[in-house]
């Protein structure tokens, strides 16, 4: 998998956990709804969102991770990808006064369920 195929499938895998999360907000993931449909605004939404990233990271560094570089590398790709698709979506919905707090914590919770989930997936291979 090349490096722009890992930032395409870390952007369209938060793209699609954000559209689940958006469409069963209410009934979900925050049945208050006292905010938007946003992956920070819930705790069940932040488990949502990083387990989608987990286990799909994790088959992708299963499925084609050579070498130890490699998962790193897939790993950062991946979540590269998803943090960019974060950032538009986070403008897209209205960033709000905190959007710096948001865009780094985002990008933390993001990029270390991306990156934990390509080494697990390279280790199981290994393993196996």
């Amino acid at each position: 998998m090349t490096r722009l195929a890992c930032s395409l499938l870390g952007g369209l895998t938060f793209l699609g956990a954000h559209a689940v999360e958006a469409s069963r907000w209410r009934s979900w993931f925050a049945p208050a709804g006292d905010f938007g449909p946003w992956f920070l605004n819930s705790g069940r939404a932040v488990a949502f969102t990083v387990l989608c990233l987990f286990i799909v990271s994790m088959v992708s560094g299963a499925v084609g991770s050579a070498g130890q570089r490699d998962w790193l590398a897939r790993g950062a790709y991946f979540s590269g990808g998803a943090v960019a698709a974060m950032t538009i979506v986070l403008f897209a919905v209205g960033p709000g006064t905190i959007w710096p707090i948001v865009l780094v914590s985002g990008a933390a919770v993001v990029a270390t369920s991306g990156v934990s989930g390509s080494f697990v997936g390279w280790a199981a291979r290994k393993l196996f």
